[in-house]
């Protein structure tokens, strides 16, 4: 999975350098705060971390910061 995409990075739940920390975050985040939206953990392409987000919050314009999706929950 390596699709790209855009998020204002003001809209990150969290975010980490590492993937297994991200991966981790956001599945507290998912049990501690079971709701219906998918999250994403995405990797920024300049600085390469890793941010976590809720998928309604990915943006179909250029306007935002672009990532690539690494995982879904």
């Amino acid at each position: 999975m390596d699709e790209a995409v855009f998020f204002n990075p003001g809209d990150a739940i969290a975010s980490s350098h590492d993937f297994k920390e991200a991966r981790r975050s956001a599945e507290i985040i998912k049990t501690s705060k079971p709701t219906g939206d998918k999250l994403i953990i995405a990797k920024n392409d300049k600085s390469g971390k890793y941010a976590i987000y809720f998928a309604n919050k990915a943006r179909d314009d250029h306007n935002g910061t672009s990532y690539h999706i690494k995982d879904k929950l």
